[in-house]
């Protein structure tokens, strides 16, 4: 009898090697380079209902694993998260990055608190490795209940549109950073990722040979990410006005951000301290295009001012429009800890927006005035050339220089090529305390 049921589980084993979730391995590393651990491992009568194993991504090692729907709806229980547990754990051993392929009802609730403590493991052993390698969830179908907290706490989150994405019934999805038409999408895009993301905290930037110095037409801030980013090589993370993206600058891997919103939110401003953190772990430099006025709270002011001077990575600032007050002294400004500070003919940077600078410093002549709207309107836009002007700024050592807005890419890849080398020396200290 015992016999009979070690061939059972040997066939079903053998039978996943079909299944959706084995495919979807196959698809995300490179040709005949999967090798997959711990095939055989069961609980009781049934195969684990997750593929793991490792390989290369575009000549990358990679670790990663896939939840099997056809076992059981891909539910996790102790077989499930010792796989999961042990692909974190070589992932750190060697250095690798990790993707982890979601599509599950979540816990064997039949397993009682042995699930839970299952699930528990898998999000202890990936906080364990936060910041040491990188990690990229995929959420091809189901990711609910535990899971998905699991998932979240991936530095980059691809989502199919339309799968569930949620901790408790009756929640509304969670955003993810990407979202794709078909698992097939996901996994390819994060094959992109990897490409783009460097192996460990401890490997150089990386850098390719560039054939695309050429800077492409730009409207503002709007579309300068597109702009100045290889072609080809752009991965926008997020939705919203203000954008944060991967990407070459002539051949350099940078995290892009362009700051456009009027008043920054605090939940945008969360969002993009987050992704300034991640390419900070990963020593990616930063290159931050300022156009706003300032922040919505202070919650969110001080998240993005501490994730901006606590990141040690080479960090370039545009000035490409408006940098008043608190949004020059939290993200634009060398204080802020940026190490070169560009700026635009156009921009503009001061203590106050200029309507309200003018009812302080220039009472006198506003009492003067034969028609109070349009007299405020020409005195502000007087403030702004006496006052706010680039040239001014560049002449006090506030901004590094004035430069044309077509030279930006020429400029930006100059500067990437002399910082490349930065080491910087922190006090010692377990962790900094980010307002989160």
């Amino acid at each position: 009898m015992k016999q009979q049921n070690q061939q059972n589980l040997s066939d079903a084993a053998f039978a996943q090697e079909g299944s959706q979730a084995r495919a979807r391995l196959m698809s995300l590393f490179d040709e005949s380079t999967f090798v997959e651990i711990d095939r055989l491992v069961c609980y009781q009568d049934t195969p684990a209902g997750v593929v793991a194993g490792y390989g290369t991504v575009e000549g990358c090692p990679v670790y990663a694993f896939a939840q099997d729907r056809s076992v059981r709806l891909g539910a996790v229980g102790k077989a499930e998260a010792d796989k999961i547990r042990k692909i974190y754990e070589l992932a750190a051993q060697n250095g690798a990055p990790v993707v982890g392929i979601f599509d599950s009802d979540g816990a064997k609730l039949e397993q009682g608190i042995d699930a839970l403590d299952s699930i528990a493991e898998i999000l202890l052993a990936s906080n364990n490795i936060s910041g040491v390698v990188p990690q990229i969830a995929v959420v091809a179908g189901a990711c609910v209940g535990s899971a998905s907290v699991v998932a979240a706490n991936a530095d980059i989150v691809v989502a199919v549109k339309g799968t569930d994405y949620y901790l408790n019934p009756g929640d509304g999805n969670e955003a993810a950073d990407i979202l794709a038409e078909s698992a097939d999408a996901a996994v390819k895009k994060a094959r992109a990722l990897i490409a783009l993301l460097p192996s460990n905290n401890l490997s150089p930037p990386l850098s390719y040979d560039s054939e695309d110095g050429a800077m492409r037409e730009c409207s503002g801030v709007i579309n300068v990410i597109e702009a100045v980013a290889d072609a080809g090589s752009l991965i926008v993370l997020g939705e919203g006005v203000n954008k944060t993206a991967l990407a070459r600058v002539d051949g350099v891997v940078c995290g892009l951000v362009a700051l456009s919103e009027t008043r920054l939110s605090q939940a945008e401003a969360s969002r993009i301290a987050r992704f300034v953190r991640l390419c900070d772990g990963f020593s990616i430099p930063v290159v931050t295009f300022v156009d706003f006025e300032g922040f919505d709270s202070v919650k969110g002011a001080a998240q993005l001012s501490h994730a901006y001077a606590e990141a040690t990575t080479v960090k370039i600032t545009v000035v490409a429009g408006k940098a008043y007050g608190a949004a020059y002294i939290a993200v634009a400004g060398k204080p802020a800890g940026a190490d070169v500070v560009l700026a635009w003919p156009s921009a503009v940077i001061l203590p106050l927006p200029p309507e309200a600078a003018i009812h302080i410093f220039w009472q006198e002549r506003l009492k003067e005035l034969d028609n109070p709207v349009e007299g405020r309107k020409k005195l502000a836009e007087e403030y702004v050339k006496t006052e706010g002007n680039a040239v001014s700024a560049a002449q006090k050592g506030y901004v590094t220089d004035v430069i044309p807005q077509d030279e930006t890419k020429s400029k930006l890849s100059a500067v990437l090529d002399m910082m490349s080398g930065k080491r910087v020396s922190r006090l010692p200290k377990k962790h900094s305390n980010i307002l989160l």
